[in-house]
C-alpha cells in the first residue's frame, strides 16, 4: 500500500489529536443541559448553548462555536446593524441565516432550521447541529453521547470529452491511503471522515466504469473508502484541489493519450458540485437521472434559478418555491420507482446542486442539479418519494411552484410540459451576447454590483511561490459576493469559473486571435461589459500583485475615473484594517476595466504574491475572508444599503 501525501496537513493531525477536554456548563439560562458533544477525539465544550427544537442554539462568539469552526477552516461574519449571518466553509461555500426566519441558504438553495437564529445584543444564537451538517458534520447518537462526525459531504463526477474528473469534498482536511492496484483503478481510504453517499455509481463516461463508496469503522473513528474503476485501458492521476478539504482525481480514457503528462485536469470546477448536509452525491441512476454537469456561462436568452426554498405546505405536503430570472419552458416525468423529476430548460443554477432529505412530509430527498452542456443548460429538480403521490405545478410570473402531497396521486401519467410566465431574460451575467439589453437604471438606483475576478481560464496572471493568481482572486470574489447578497444587493460575476470570458462579437470587433492574455482588449471589454450592460451601480475587480524585487508588499486601491477616487478611498478605510495589510494607498492609473465601465469602478491589488510576508496571508483562508469582509464594509460605507425602492435587477 502506498502513501499518499494528498491533502496532509498539520491542521488535520491535529484534529485527531486527543485533548484532556470537558463539556462546559450551559450557563444559567433555565434551560435542560445538553448531552456531551463529541469531535475528533475530544470534547466540545460550549459556555452558552440551550437545547432548542431538537437543535442547539449556540451563540457565534460561544469558544466552543469559533473552536469547532475553527478546525473546519470557517469563518463567520455578522454585522449587528444587519440581518444576515454568512459562515464561509474552507471551500468556499456560504450558509446565510437570517435574523428571524428558520430558513437558511447554501448556494442558492434554501432549507429550513428548528428555530429561527435570533440576536443576543452584538451577537446571534445559531442552530448548531444544522450549521454542523451544513459543513458537512453529522451528528450522531452514540450511547448517552452525541458525536459530530465529519463526513464526505460531496462527490462530483465530471466529464470533458476523454477526461472524468471526480472531486471529493469532506469536512475536514482529507488524509488518506491510496492503493493503486492498476493505472485503470485506484482505491482512497479517508481516515476519520463518515459518508452518506449512495454505495454505487456507474456509467460515468468514457473514463470511468464505476466509483464504489463504503464505509466502515465506528461513530468516533470511521473511514470512508472509495474506490473508481476506469474503462479499460484509462490511467487516472491525483491533482490537488481548490482547499485542503477537496481532492480532484481525473481519470483519462485510452484515447486522450495522457498518461503520465503533467497538465492541468480538463477545467474541474473551482468548487465541486455540493449536496445536501447528509445527502448522497448528485450523481443519480443514468436511466432517469444523469450527473451534473459544471454550470455553464449564464447567456442572453437564459434564465437563471436565482432562490429555491424547501418548505411544508398544507396537510404536511411539501413546498418548493423557484424563481427564475426570466420564463423557461419546463418538461416533467414520473417514474415507475417513485421518482418524479422537472427540467428547467435553458436554465442556470448560480451555485452548486445540492440534495436535502426534508424532516417534513412523504419525500425522502429532494435534489437539485444543473444538467446538459453550455449549449443546452437546464436546471433538474428531482424527488425520491415513499409511494406514487400527488405532484401539482404551479407557474407563475416569478417562477415555479412544486407540490408533493401526502396523498396519492389522482392519475400516474408519466410525463408533461408546461412554461414558466416571467418575462424573457435579455441581459447577460458572465459571458454577454453581441447586443445585450440595458434592463437596470444606472446610478444610485441600480442594485447590481459587479464583481470581476481577474485571469482566469489560459490566463493565469501572475504564478509564485506555488500560487496562481486567476485561483486566489476566484477565491475572494466567492466570498465577496456571499457577502454583499446578505447586504442585500444584486451580484454579477464577470466569471464564476476557471475561464477568460469573452463574447464573439468582442473578438471579431477587436480582430483578436482567440487566445486569452492579461492586455487582450476583447477579454477585457467583455469584462467592463458585463457592468455596462445592466447599468450596475459599482465594479470591483479583484487582483494579485507581483514585483521584481521581493520588498514590495501590500494593498493598493486603483482608480481611473474622477467618479472612481471616492469609492476607492471608502475601501482603502475599510479593507486595510480589517485585513491588516499594508496600506499602499490609492493611486491613478490608465487599467483598461476601470476605463471602460460606466460607473464607479475600482481595481484592488490585494497583496504580493512575491514577498513571502504576504504569501503566508494569501495561503489563508481567514485571511481571503477578512478581505472580502473589509471590500463588502467598503461598499456598504461608500453606498449604503441598496435602496428599497431601487429598481431590482435578479442574479
Amino acid at each position: 500500500m502506498n502513501r499518499s501525501p494528498a491533502h496532509r496537513s498539520d491542521r488535520a493531525f491535529a484534529a485527531l489529536a486527543c485533548l484532556s477536554l470537558v463539556l462546559g456548563p450551559l450557563a444559567a439560562r433555565g434551560q435542560e443541559r445538553a448531552s456531551p458533544l463529541w469531535f475528533q477525539g475530544t470534547r466540545l465544550i460550549f459556555s452558552h448553548a440551550v437545547p432548542l427544537a431538537d437543535d442547539l442554539a449556540v451563540p457565534t462568539r460561544d469558544p466552543g462555536m469559533r473552536h469547532f469552526l475553527e478546525r473546519l477552516g470557517a469563518t463567520v461574519s455578522y454585522d449587528p446593524q444587519q440581518r444576515y449571518v454568512v459562515v464561509t466553509s474552507e471551500d468556499r461555500r456560504s450558509i446565510v441565516f437570517t435574523l428571524g426566519d428558520p430558513t437558511y441558504a447554501i448556494g442558492g438553495v434554501r432549507a429550513r432550521a428548528p428555530f429561527a437564529p435570533r440576536a443576543d445584543g452584538d451577537d446571534v444564537d445559531l442552530p448548531f447541529f444544522t450549521l454542523a451538517r451544513a459543513l458537512y458534520v453529522e451528528p450522531l447518537v452514540d450511547g448517552g453521547e452525541t458525536v459530530l462526525q465529519p463526513r464526505i459531504g460531496a462527490l462530483d463526477v465530471r466529464t470533458d470529452g476523454p477526461h472524468t474528473s471526480v472531486s471529493v469534498t469532506g469536512a475536514m482536511p482529507l488524509v488518506t491511503d491510496g492503493q493503486h492496484d492498476s493505472p485503470e483503478r485506484l482505491q482512497l481510504a479517508f481516515v476519520g471522515q463518515g459518508s452518506a453517499l449512495g454505495p454505487l455509481r456507474d456509467a460515468l463516461g468514457p473514463a470511468v466504469s464505476t466509483i464504489d463508496v463504503a464505509v466502515g469503522g465506528t461513530a468516533r473513528v470511521p473511514t470512508t473508502t472509495l474506490t473508481i474503476a476506469g474503462t479499460p485501458g484509462s490511467t487516472h492521476r491525483i491533482v490537488s484541489g481548490p482547499a485542503p478539504d477537496t481532492l480532484i482525481i481525473v481519470f483519462d480514457a485510452p484515447s486522450s493519450g495522457a498518461v503520465a503528462v503533467a497538465r492541468t485536469p480538463p477545467t474541474p470546477p473551482p468548487l465541486p458540485a455540493e449536496v445536501g448536509p447528509i445527502g448522497s452525491a448528485l450523481t443519480p441512476p443514468p436511466s432517469a437521472e444523469p450527473g451534473p454537469t459544471a454550470a455553464p456561462p449564464i447567456v442572453a436568452g437564459r434564465a437563471t434559478v436565482t432562490d429555491l426554498e424547501i418548505a411544508p405546505g398544507a396537510d404536511d405536503a411539501l413546498s418548493v418555491q423557484v424563481t427564475l430570472s426570466g420564463a423557461v419552458p419546463y418538461t416533467w416525468h414520473r417514474l415507475p420507482d417513485h421518482r418524479w423529476y422537472v427540467d428547467l430548460a435553458e436554465a442556470t443554477l448560480t451555485g452548486p446542486g445540492r440534495e436535502e432529505h426534508p424532516s417534513f412530509g412523504a419525500v425522502q430527498s429532494v435534489r437539485v442539479a444543473q444538467i446538459g452542456g453550455d449549449d443546452a443548460p437546464a436546471v433538474r429538480i428531482a424527488f425520491t418519494m415513499s409511494a406514487d403521490q400527488q405532484v401539482d405545478l404551479a407557474p407563475s410570473a416569478s417562477g415555479l411552484t412544486i407540490t408533493v402531497s401526502t396523498a396519492p396521486a389522482t392519475d400516474l401519467l408519466r410525463a408533461g410540459s408546461g412554461q414558466t410566465g416571467g418575462a424573457p431574460l435579455v441581459a447577460s451575467s458572465v459571458m454577454p451576447g453581441p447586443e445585450p439589453t440595458p434592463s437596470a437604471p444606472s446610478g444610485p438606483g441600480s442594485r447590481i454590483i459587479v464583481i470581476d475576478p481577474g485571469h482566469g481560464g489560459d490566463d493565469h496572471g501572475t504564478e509564485h511561490n506555488g500560487l496562481s493568481e486567476k485561483a486566489i482572486t476566484l477565491d475572494i470574489a466567492d466570498r465577496l459576493r456571499a457577502l454583499l447578497l446578505a447586504q442585500g444587493w444584486n451580484v454579477r460575476m464577470t466569471r464564476e469559473t476557471d475561464v477568460d470570458p469573452v463574447t464573439a462579437a468582442n473578438l471579431a470587433r477587436m480582430r483578436a486571435d482567440g487566445v486569452a492574455n492579461p492586455t487582450d482588449r476583447a477579454y477585457l471589454q467583455t469584462r467592463c461589459d458585463v457592468a455596462n450592460d445592466v447599468n450596475a451601480r459599482l465594479f470591483i475587480s479583484i487582483h494579485v500583485n507581483s514585483a521584481p524585487i521581493s520588498s514590495a508588499r501590500g494593498t493598493t486601491f486603483y482608480w481611473y475615473k474622477p467618479q472612481d477616487l471616492p469609492f476607492a478611498q471608502a475601501l482603502e478605510k475599510s479593507v486595510i484594517p480589517a485585513a491588516a495589510t499594508q496600506d499602499d494607498g490609492t493611486r491613478h492609473e490608465n487599467f483598461y476595466v476601470i476605463r471602460h465601465t460606466t460607473m464607479p469602478a475600482v481595481l484592488i491589488e490585494t497583496a504580493f504574491i512575491t514577498n513571502l510576508e504576504d504569501v503566508g496571508l494569501l495561503r489563508q483562508p481567514a485571511f481571503l475572508q477578512r478581505l472580502a469582509q473589509g471590500i463588502a464594509n467598503g461598499v456598504k460605507a461608500y453606498a449604503g444599503s441598496p435602496a428599497a425602492n431601487a429598481v431590482s435587477q435578479q442574479q
